[in-house]
């Protein structure tokens, strides 16, 4: 009774364990209609780790990890693409975690991770490149020469006077001590220049007199006529040595004798290194042509599919014959004599009679071949993959050495050929994202065999150059072949009689087919990296005196050096510069000397640089409480007074950005309006971003919510933007999606706060809808204040794209509150309550 106890235990637990395994499989398969991948894996790893021998959990398991790890890198990709930097690294590990093969996403994966690592200034061991960059600046060398003063100056000789009085009036313009070559012979000539620097004047008097300088300290320079000799006795030469990264030495050193004529120059294939001497101007001149051209190779990626499909089908019907003869013969047994020959008769014969043979077969059979591997390849170099099996094909020849008997001796020997799949591809990457390859495609298969037992193999190949662009998928197809085989046989005279003749012939059909697909889909996952000194053209000087044009090696110069000032500061001066004149350019009646007589309410103030208000080393901005920026002018006055689309003379990269007025808000203070256009500034932009909130004045802790605006003439489907404040100031708590784009079925927003001081949002239309235009919220922002005074929020960038990812002019309104101390404001002003906003006639769908 208990051991009947024990086996009913047995069944119920087996039967649990059968239920639960056939739950989780029936969720699992639910997860995958749902598109919910991450549970499928779950559910899926639950099965294998129960189930280890089913063939179908692991493929199910498969399966749902690649989909899932797709869904995961599509993401990421969106995130990296705003600057959602941490969530982008999270899911491109997601992404690795299920699908370790995925080498895209293992490059996207590096770039993150250099790029926050850029951020936080934490990064690891310094390349070469680093080094190369810090040692740039601490490398010894030469005295460098430093003029007392670099500011410009006008020097004008009308009349014939002698070079050596040139030279010294440089010198005390300068204060530079000059010194003359013993054998310098002084000359007599004019000279008139106007607003040229130190270096400027050294050069160009000295060119234009035959000279040239050697800097003996920093204040201190030798004056030399120029020749070889000269050049030879006084020129201090150089040795540096380049450590290639990414070029060939040998390609690099007929390179460099090319260009720059060098003689002394030497190669170390170990470190694939390029040692150099020569003038300090060669020297130059040889590290920017190195520069230039020591890149990395580009990289693609190629995603390929190869389907084969046979087809075959057969049938035999009918009647035929054993043999189609008829054997007589004598019996020979026993054996037979001649003096037997007058006794034989009929039971000496023997006759065999062919048998009858019925066949009605009908065979049909069909069969896949499927490859679908993941080639990365560098550009320019050819990959080769090949699937299949190797078969042996045999060969004879014959031996003319005689053996024993006169005879000639036969060795067979084997020859190994591929059967199944073989391709071959080289790409090379163009610099508009497109990508040629070159591609050889070869599917064989084993045909049969001959009568000599030889085998028959079956080809096809394709050989073709295509050109696609970044992630287009190429679909080849339609490449069928058809065969089809018929016969019969039967006895003659009877098999041809109607109906009856059935009965005594067989006929047989043989059809085969076979299809060939192939899709190519080649991505694109590393460029040479192609800066914008690298498309500068590099003046070198004549063809007799080599020359470095790009800052002299010999004066410190605002080109290159160690005491250059930060980009940031050179961007300011110019866009200060560029104000100046432009309220120079202004009628007399509204510039500031003149007093101009303004419409009541509008304050006229000096416009300042829109320089970051949080880019002090303390992070604190002003609280002065001074308005920056012009304000509005009445009748379109101001920075806009202008003809419409002329770009400003000497606004450089500054030519995309036009300031205009100001508008007085009183609920936000006084902030900038500005216009962003990729080339002429726009009139009426056709998008409008700004900032609101319900109050200007927030206490110290408590939430206030700013909404995101905008107001659209033309369809928009794509907002990204980033809006930058004092995080000392105030902390973001939230962010809370708006309607302006649509509803969360037809919409998206991502956002990232994890950066302090910035709020990165990137609102989409999803898929190809239609654009949105009109007026609504894109988002809401809930920030908490920190301390007391003034907290601005600007946008740092926004662009507005079409569905065709085309940009257009955008006008952002950044927003100031003013935070008070906490308990000050009323109890039924301390609180955000949303408006209702409604807006009929608007289709968001």
């Amino acid at each position: 009774m208990r051991a009947d106890r024990k086996i009913l235990l047995l069944l119920v637990v087996l039967a649990a364990l059968g239920c639960s395994g056939y739950r989780s499989f029936r969720e699992a398969q639910i997860a995958e209609r749902r598109g919910d991948w991450d549970q499928a894996v779950l559910h899926y790893l639950e099965l294998v780790d129960q189930y280890p021998g089913n063939i179908s959990y692991k493929a199910g398991l498969l399966r749902s990890r690649i989909a899932a790890s797709q869904e995961h890198f599509d993401r990421a990709k969106k995130l990296h693409e705003v600057g959602a930097l941490e969530q982008a690294r999270k899911e491109y590990l997601q992404t690795l975690q299920l699908d370790p093969s995925n080498q895209y996403a293992q490059v996207e994966f590096e770039k993150v991770l250099e790029s926050l690592a850029a951020a936080d200034g934490s990064g690891a061991s310094l390349s070469i490149d680093d080094l190369k960059a810090r040692t740039k600046a601490e490398s010894g060398g030469p005295p460098v020469l430093n003029p007392r003063s670099n500011e410009p100056i006008s020097l004008n000789f009308p009349n014939k006077v002698s070079l050596r009085d040139i030279y010294r009036a440089l010198g005390q313009a300068f204060g530079i001590n000059i010194q003359f070559d013993s054998r310098l012979r002084d000359k007599q000539m004019e000279i008139e220049l106007e607003e040229v620097t130190a270096q400027e004047a050294l050069e160009f008097v000295m060119k234009a007199a035959g000279h040239f300088y050697k800097v003996l300290n920093e204040t201190t320079i030798i004056v030399i006529e120029d020749n070889t000799q000269n050049r030879r006795e006084y020129e201090e030469q150089v040795i540096q040595t380049f450590f290639l990264s990414n070029a060939e030495v040998k390609e690099m050193l007929t390179l460099l004798r090319s260009l720059v004529g060098t003689k002394n120059i030497a190669s170390n294939d170990q470190l694939n290194a390029i040692v150099l001497r020569d003038s300090a101007d060669a020297v130059k001149v040889a590290e920017r042509i190195i520069s230039a051209n020591d890149k990395a190779r580009g990289e693609v990626v190629v995603d390929v599919e190869l389907l084969q499909i046979n087809t075959s089908k057969m049938r035999e019907l009918g009647v035929e014959l054993s043999q189609y003869s008829v054997l007589q013969n004598l019996d020979q047994d026993p054996p037979l004599r001649v003096s037997d020959l007058e006794f034989l008769n009929q039971q000496n014969w023997e006759i065999t009679l062919p048998g009858f043979i019925y066949n009605f077969v009908k065979t049909s059979s069909e069969a896949q071949l499927l490859a679908s591997p993941q080639i990365r390849i560098s550009d320019g170099e050819q990959a080769n993959l090949t699937i299949g099996d190797r078969v042996p094909i045999p060969v004879t020849t014959f031996n003319s050495q005689t053996a024993q008997g006169g005879g000639i001796v036969p060795i067979t020997s084997f020859q190994y050929q591929d059967v199944g799949i073989r391709l071959e591809l080289e790409p090379r990457i163009h610099h508009n994202n497109e990508i040629t390859l070159t591609i050889q495609v070869e599917v064989s298969s084993l045909a049969g065999f001959n009568t000599e037992g030889q085998p028959t193999i079956s080809t096809r190949n394709i050989q073709s150059t295509i050109r696609l662009k970044d992630g287009e998928t190429n679909f080849l197809a339609g490449l069928i072949r058809s065969d089809e085989t018929s016969g019969e046989s039967g006895v003659p005279g009877l098999s041809d009689i109607p109906i009856l003749g059935r009965f005594f012939s067989k006929k047989s059909t043989d059809k085969r087919r076979t299809d060939l697909v192939l899709t190519l889909t080649p991505h694109i996952i590393r460029r040479p990296d192609i800066t914008g000194d690298d498309l500068r053209p590099l003046w070198v000087g004549t063809e007799g005196n080599l020359t470095f044009r790009g800052g002299s090696p010999r004066v410190e110069s605002e080109v290159e050096g160690p005491f250059d000032e930060d980009d940031s500061v050179e961007e300011n001066e110019r866009i200060r510069d560029l104000i100046r004149r432009r309220i120079e350019s202004l009628p007399q009646g509204l510039r500031d000397e003149a007093e101009p007589e303004l419409t009541p309410g509008v304050d006229l103030v000096p416009a300042t640089a829109p320089s970051d208000p949080f880019a002090d080393d303390d992070g604190s901005d002003d609280d002065d409480g001074s308005p920056r920026g012009l304000a509005s002018l009445p009748g379109g006055g101001g920075l806009e007074d202008r003809a419409p689309g002329r770009a400003d003379p000497g606004s450089g990269e500054l030519g995309a950005r036009v300031w205009g007025a100001w508008a007085a808000y009183p609920q936000a203070g006084d902030v900038p309006v500005e216009v962003v256009d990729a080339g002429v500034a726009a009139a009426t932009p056709p998008v409008r971003l700004s900032l609101a909130t319900r109050r200007a004045e927030v206490e110290v802790g408590a939430e206030v919510e700013v909404v995101v605006r905008a107001q659209a003439a033309a369809a928009v489907s794509h907002l990204p933007m980033t809006l930058r404040f004092d995080p000392g100031r105030l902390e973001v708590v939230a962010v809370d999606r708006g309607d302006f784009l649509g509803p969360q079925s037809v919409a998206s927003l991502l956002s990232d706060i994890t950066r302090p001081g910035h709020v990165m949002l990137g609102p989409s239309r999803l898929g190809d809808r239609p654009g949105v235009a009109g007026e609504g919220d894109v988002a809401r922002i809930r920030f908490r204040p920190l301390r007391e005074g003034e907290a601005r929020i600007r946008f740092a960038d926004a662009a507005a794209l079409d569905r065709e990812l085309g940009e257009m002019a955008v006008a952002r309104e950044g927003l100031a509150l003013h935070v008070v101390p906490a308990g000050t404001l009323p109890p039924d002003e301390r609180e955000w309550e949303p408006p209702v906003v409604d807006r009929p006639g608007v289709d968001r769908q």
